[in-house]
């Protein structure tokens, strides 16, 4: 049997709390409707009709009214609850009794079924119920035979428990202050491996970690994929403490990990193996100690016309990039590898300002073809001003390079060379 609480005035926190006091086990209907199992309630208090009244005088208790329905499957107890007031008790073998005269609207089903239904003469749910079954799921299919079933009571089917939030941190306040990470690190690698453990008993992994040292450090992970194993933790937190030690002696330890759905791949039989993504992480935080945070990461273009802007980002490492091909576009594009730094050169400059003859290290020979000038300028406000004229130059051993002047010290430069 099953118990279902619909609120009818007063706070649903209480309701909570009443449904808690006579079951740990809920399940959240609506934001105002509670199911609970009430086969256990019997040997506790006594009949159904002493498990309602005892319901509902600790309802009053809490200040709020309540419709109450008891039945053996749970989908009649809701049903009866949320169109019928006070108290119902729905014995074996009288569903149809007590629910048929209820109107066929009542019914959670769709608009098609209800119409059809209505088309056949059926008003009521016990009009519904005298419907040859046989006949109803040959024409509505499997929603026809479940609403009768449930109607009559037929079947069943397990609550679906709703699962207490749960606290997935630990915090610890140290006896002596501590200013090594050796020892941070021990009583971090405690309070991880405790939370990795609930973590997998519930079938979850970890996608970020958050750590605050008292007083004034913090540390932050983001994990490219799930982690189900601690000592990746640890690995990416010794890294962390060992690249910005606490400035200041701790005094207590805070930890939370953040709860996601565990990974899953298929690895396919002739693709080639890729770096795992937790140690590619593990890698490119070792880089990052030795060679500090703004030397790792995945370039990013910025959005100016200053030529070669762009930044390393860190927070983008591990985002899939995606590629879209366009076969119909034939055309034949040429690639452009940038030399850096450019190379200083000297250009011999015609009668009418175009360049004749470039010599740089590795770059020597005359201009057969020139296109250009390109002038740009901006930024002027700031230290990173430019102003340059950019040309196109074929030379005659064949190869095509890109020449700029900067007019700020009126120098030549070779900036790349085009495949």
């Amino acid at each position: 049997m099953f118990a279902c609480l619909q609120l009818q005035r007063g706070s649903v926190e209480a309701l909570i709390t009443l449904a808690g006091q006579f079951s740990p086990h809920l399940e959240r209907c609506d934001e105002r409707t509670i199911l609970i199992p009430a086969y256990g309630l019997q040997r506790l208090i006594g009949t159904h009709t002493d498990i309602a009244e005892a319901i509902l005088k600790r309802a009053g208790e809490l200040s709020i009214e309540i419709s109450l329905a008891i039945a053996g499957h749970p989908d009649t107890a809701l049903l009866a609850a949320h169109n019928i007031e006070g108290i119902t008790i729905i014995d074996a073998g009288r569903e149809v009794e007590i629910l048929g005269p209820l109107p066929l609207e009542v019914l959670p089903a769709t608009f098609d079924v209800l119409d059809t239904l209505r088309r056949w003469g059926a008003e009521t749910l016990a009009d519904f119920a005298a419907l040859p079954p046989l006949g109803v799921i040959e024409r509505l299919g499997d929603e026809g035979g479940r609403l009768q079933a449930l109607v009559e009571g037929r079947g069943t089917r397990p609550l679906r428990i709703a699962r207490p939030p749960e606290d997935y941190t630990a915090q610890a306040h140290l006896d002596e202050p501590l200013s090594n990470s050796e020892p941070l690190l021990f009583i971090i690698s405690g309070m991880v491996h405790d939370i990795v453990k609930r973590l997998a008993s519930h079938g979850l992994a970890v996608s970020h970690f958050l750590g605050v040292l008292t007083p004034h450090h913090e540390i932050r992970i983001a994990f490219p994929v799930p982690v189900q194993e601690a000592m990746v933790i640890l690995k990416q937190v010794q890294l962390d403490l060992d690249a910005h030690k606490p400035k200041r002696a701790i005094t207590a330890v805070a930890v939370e990990l953040q709860p996601t759905p565990p990974r899953t791949t298929q690895h396919g039989l002739f693709t080639p193996s890729s770096p795992e993504p937790a140690q590619l992480q593990t890698l490119l935080a070792r880089l990052r100690a030795l060679t500090g945070d703004d030397s790792v990461g995945s370039p990013e273009l910025l959005n100016t016309h200053r030529p070669d802007a762009w930044r390393l980002r860190q927070d983008v490492l591990f985002e899939a990039a995606r590629v879209t091909a366009n076969p119909a576009n034939t055309a034949v594009r040429l690639s452009f590898r940038c030399f850096r730094p450019p190379l200083a050169a000297r250009v011999a400059i015609t009668p009418q300002h175009r360049p004749a003859r470039v010599e740089a290290r590795g770059v020597t020979g005359a201009a057969v073809a020139v296109a250009g000038p390109w002038r740009t300028t901006g930024e002027w406000w700031a230290d990173t001003e430019w102003a340059r004229d950019e040309w196109d130059v074929e030379l005659d051993d064949g190869a095509l390079y890109r020449l700029y002047r900067d007019h700020r010290a009126n120098n030549w430069f070779v900036e790349g060379v085009y495949d």
